[in-house]
């Protein structure tokens, strides 16, 4: 074992000193586990993205290549930690630009979401999906179907603001500029101002899938209620937090 670890470290040594392009193959086949592991996460999330598996695994193959490629090893972060984020943000990159949403339909999302928002206003709880059908004149399947694309728009959106966020001790590069490494500190803070904004079980959400790694399903047996629910309340939440952050950020 201790033999491997330094083969390993000898080939990351001799890697970062040639940049020998045979050497940075030999490091891709060792962590490719990586990219699957992260599009196996993913996947689930971004099923009506107009991507398949083999899209995923190329983009998250491009994002271990960057990682390989910009990775510091005289830092004190595991390239494994480092790596993910980097396949994970590759990935979400190339999701967001394929731009699968129409104008009309992003039209539809944002009708459909202002109506929650009015009526919940008016009413002082949560409005219905029944409610909401009956006020913009809709028919419940239609509505459910703009839900269902408004919660894909805002997981490509939030896992994006994630991706570019969080852990940035680890992402930071030592070429960045004085702005940049302030615009990434001011996001941060904008983002954990708006999670903050959440109500409790809001947070306990987000904070699960997004900075825990908990499925839907294990964070509805944390809660005590279904996964159905729980996939409501990400669904509010990402709405509230896209809401806040664009208010902010404009």
């Amino acid at each position: 074992m201790i033999t491997q670890e330094r083969a390993k470290l000898n080939v990351w040594q001799e890697y970062s000193l040639t940049k020998d392009i045979r050497l940075r193959n030999e490091i891709i086949l060792q962590y490719s586990f990586l990219v699957k592991l992260v599009v196996c996460r993913l996947m689930p999330n971004y099923k009506c993205c107009a991507a398949d598996y083999d899209d995923f695994i190329s983009y998250g193959t491009l994002g271990l290549i960057d990682a390989i490629e910009k990775y510091d090893t005289s830092r004190d972060v595991k390239f494994e930690t480092y790596a993910s984020i980097r396949i994970r943000g590759s990935i979400i990159d190339n999701i967001r630009k394929r731009d699968w949403l129409s104008s009309s339909l992003r039209q539809k999302i944002k009708r459909v979401e202002t109506a929650f928002e009015r009526m919940e206003a008016m009413h002082g709880r949560p409005a219905t999906e029944v409610e909401v059908a009956g006020y913009l004149n809709m028919d419940l399947k239609e509505l459910q179907s703009a839900l269902t694309d408004s919660y894909l728009a805002n997981i490509v959106y939030f896992d994006q603001l994630v991706a570019n966020s969080t852990c940035q001790h680890m992402l930071a590069n030592k070429t960045d500029l004085p702005e940049e490494c302030f615009e990434k500190k001011e996001m941060k803070q904008i983002l954990a101002g708006s999670i903050n904004k959440l109500s409790k079980q809001e947070r306990m959400v987000v904070t699960l899938y997004y900075f825990e790694e908990f499925n839907l399903k294990e964070i509805g047996l944390i809660l005590g209620v279904s996964e159905s629910r729980i996939s409501q309340i990400h669904s509010k939440s990402l709405t509230k937090l896209r809401n806040s952050i664009s208010k902010v950020i404009r």
